[in-house]
């Protein structure tokens, strides 16, 4: 879930834009598994201090097509959670 100070950037129709540019360019692909992308991945991530760098937020340089399951991966704190878990859509650990 987005953090409040993020929410309209992920409701904008640029970001629906550029989310759709990544998920093309990387032809759906998950670039860590190889497995079907539905995620899109900030490399450097959001912060409020960088909200305002076009480049970091919707430049196609930062932007990641990923799974549902690596995306978690990379967003939550490896240190919560213990070695082969991720974190499901309501923050309980499961299985990788």
């Amino acid at each position: 879930m987005a953090k409040p100070w993020a929410r309209r950037i992920y409701n904008s129709k640029r970001w629906q834009m550029a989310r759709a540019e990544a998920l093309r360019r990387d032809r759906y692909t998950c670039q860590s598994c190889q497995g079907r992308a539905e995620e899109v991945h900030h490399i450097i991530e959001l912060a409020p201090n960088n909200i305002h760098n076009d480049s970091i937020v919707f430049g196609l340089d930062n932007l990641e097509s990923l799974c549902w399951r690596c995306h978690q991966a990379e967003t939550h704190d490896r240190t919560d959670i213990a070695d082969g878990y991720v974190f499901d859509d309501q923050g309980q650990p499961v299985p990788r």
